[in-house]
């Protein structure tokens, strides 16, 4: 690039990292990521009484739905140690979004961990929470990964471009 003066050069600069901010929140717009960054809020936790449980237990199951209202219907499923579906409830919050629900592992369930999975739809969103005791979940992101590479590409492309660089492919250690 030729500038004619530093002001020119440093105008282009300027321009040159602007134009980047821009495509990158604009690539974010297009691919959804702030559908996601709306649902930071909103959030369910689960917790219950033991790790493991045989079959005849009382699992005492309570939880919070965060960003909810008072009343807030939480769908409860939860599932033995094998995959094997043993309950399906529909309970209530209170005034703090806070949920319990207390229940007998069936005669017929296999021993060990149980899945227990909870969902509400809050503010237009249904939110989904699963959790396995003595397991640590991790939330899953599975369109972040594309999003982030999408936009870094998209980065870089631009930036080639505002830069007047031509795309070459380079061999390491050539």
């Amino acid at each position: 690039m030729n500038c004619h003066t530093s002001s020119d050069c440093h105008k282009s600069d300027k321009l040159q990292a602007a134009s980047i901010a821009c495509l990158f929140a604009v690539s974010l717009l297009a691919l959804g990521m702030p559908s996601s960054w709306a649902q930071e809020d909103q959030s369910i936790t689960i917790n219950v009484s033991k790790t493991n449980y045989g079959p005849g237990d009382t699992v005492n199951l309570t939880g919070t739905v965060n960003g909810g209202t008072l009343g807030q219907l939480v769908a409860i499923q939860v599932k033995d140690a094998k995959g094997n579906l043993i309950l399906i409830r529909t309970v209530s919050t209170d005034q703090n979004g806070n949920f319990a629900l207390q229940f007998k592992v069936p005669l017929t369930s296999s021993a060990g961990n149980l899945s227990v999975t909870a969902s509400a739809r809050i503010n237009g969103f249904v939110v989904t929470q699963t959790a396995v005791p003595a397991r640590t979940t991790v939330p899953e992101f599975p369109t972040s990964a594309l999003v982030l590479s999408a936009s870094l590409a998209l980065l870089l492309a631009f930036h080639r471009i505002l830069s007047g660089k031509k795309f070459t492919i380079q061999k390491f250690g050539a």
